[in-house]
């Protein structure tokens, strides 16, 4: 018999200020270090993607979503690396409070690019480029291997 697949899942947030997102550059010497991702996190047992949304945005970023301010926008199958990953990606445009880098030991810094900028950069992440890419198309999902 066959074993079925266990999947870790992550949920990245795009937050917009008008035609630009923000992406977090990692420098903490485990995951990306030295990568430009999407802020994101984990989802927890017994929690769905937007109960991440609105935890993760205000533990990273110090922010406050509202649920029907979360719009999804796309989904990794991500089976690359050593952690078989179910990949969510919303988009956000509405937030309370003030944008602030939560997890400097993580993050050096944070950068609204517009999507352009964001997609040349050579030290983007490439899972954060494929999402991005998908996303700019509309297209809903995408595989990773």
């Amino acid at each position: 018999m066959t074993e079925r697949i266990k999947f870790n899942t992550s949920v990245s947030f795009i937050i917009q200020n008008n035609d630009k997102i923000l992406l977090f550059y990692r420098t903490d010497g485990y995951f990306k270090d030295g990568w430009w991702v999407l802020p994101a996190g984990h989802v927890e047992e017994n929690e769905t993607a937007t109960e991440t949304v609105i935890r993760e945005c205000k533990e990273e970023l110090g922010i406050d979503i509202l649920a029907e301010d979360i719009k999804f926008s796309h989904t990794v199958f991500n089976l690359s690396g050593e952690n078989k990953r179910m990949d969510f990606y919303f988009s956000i445009q509405k937030f309370s409070g003030e944008l602030c880098n939560l997890e400097p030991s993580k993050c050096e810094k944070m950068t609204f690019f517009n999507i352009s900028e964001a997609l040349s950069l050579p030290n983007i992440a490439p899972t954060t480029l494929q999402a991005l890419t998908n996303i700019k198309n509309k297209n809903f999902y995408s595989e990773r291997k």
